[in-house]
């Protein structure tokens, strides 16, 4: 059995280290491990609801019995930079001469060089160089331009686009989210103080087995 998970951070495992030990204690894993599966985790740090559909679309869902995906919040952006030397490529050059072992492991995460992430609560990932009347574009665009209409109807067209193509290819899926204001028919919703988190509110290992437990519940 080969199945697929897709999401954000949540999903990746954040805050539980680095490397080995994201891949050994993260949800996935555990499922994986119960099931008997091989496990294919795609799920990369500040994706947005783009990323992980874009994602979803370029892979090979034939491949897998399984798949299970996590859609994020939906005022999470992503754009396409040409050139490749977005701010996420630029700060991972600043990671290369840290001299900070620790952050250094961080560079084997998978990574999209011409598709840059946008979170709206983290200033680093916003400042991207374009500037529209002396203010970085994406600032302006959050301020001036985006409401939370616009997210929910996106979020809507995103959740029917993962459930009919997995519906249509006859693939058992489920569909989570960390989204606590989601009106869509998810399968689970992890945004909840039910699970143990860390202090930048990703769960704990412990976290991770109860959401592990609760996925397994609903196959």
């Amino acid at each position: 059995m080969k199945i697929l998970f897709l999401g954000c951070s949540w999903t990746n495992g954040c805050e539980l280290g680095y490397d080995e030990d994201r891949e050994k204690y993260r949800f996935s894993t555990i499922v994986g491990r119960r099931l008997n599966a091989e496990v294919v985790n795609l799920a990369l740090d500040g994706c947005s609801n783009h990323a992980i559909a874009r994602i979803f679309l370029e892979e090979d869902l034939s491949q897998y019995n399984r798949v299970y995906v996590q859609m994020t919040m939906p005022n999470r952006f992503e754009w396409y930079d040409s050139t490749g030397k977005s701010q996420i490529v630029k700060l991972k050059e600043k990671i290369k001469t840290s001299s900070n072992k620790r952050h250094l492991k961080k560079l084997n995460d998978p990574v999209y060089p011409q598709w840059d992430r946008i979170l709206s609560n983290k200033k680093r990932f916003m400042t991207t160089g374009n500037i529209l009347e002396g203010k970085e574009w994406w600032i302006r665009f959050f301020e001036d331009i985006y409401e939370s209409k616009l997210g929910e109807c996106e979020e809507n067209l995103f959740f029917h686009l993962f459930k009919n193509r997995l519906t249509v290819l006859n693939i058992p899926h489920l569909i989570f989210s960390i989204n606590p204001r989601i009106k869509l028919p998810i399968d689970l919703q992890l945004e909840t103080n039910k699970y143990p988190r860390e202090m930048g509110t990703h769960p704990t290992k412990i976290g991770h087995i109860m959401i592990a437990n609760d996925i397994l519940k609903l196959l």
